[in-house]
């Protein structure tokens, strides 16, 4: 049911009557408290940090390398690649990344998608 009115401009612009959910319908919710810490994220991605101090340093797993170029903020799990460029601000966002995966999949893979009453 749409029902038309004139703007201040003389432009047509349609309303719709809200939406009802069905009494089924469930909601969810992402929360960023549920995703794991970055040290024990990344271990279980087999991602070496080396070193000490709020940057640490890795082996890039988005291309072939020797030398350490992936650097990891130890507090947020925020990476950056040296060489291939690279970057995320979380566990979230290198879950995405190394797997091709959305938003979504990657939430509830990691935990922190949920239903909410």
């Amino acid at each position: 049911m749409t029902d038309r009115t004139s703007s201040a401009a003389g432009l047509e612009t349609s309303r719709r009557a809200p939406r009802r959910m069905p009494s089924n319908f469930q909601r969810f919710a992402f929360q960023r408290a549920r995703l794991p810490h970055a040290a024990d994220f990344y271990a279980s991605e087999a991602v070496r940090l080396l070193g000490r101090g709020g940057w640490r340093d890795a082996l890039c797993p988005f291309h072939k390398n020797t030398k350490p170029s992936l650097r990891v903020f130890f507090e947020t799990g925020a990476f950056r690649c040296m060489v291939c460029g690279a970057h995320g601000g979380d566990v979230l966002a290198f879950y995405m990344l190394r797997h091709g995966v959305r938003f979504i999949d990657a939430a509830k893979a990691l935990g922190a998608w949920e239903a909410v009453r």
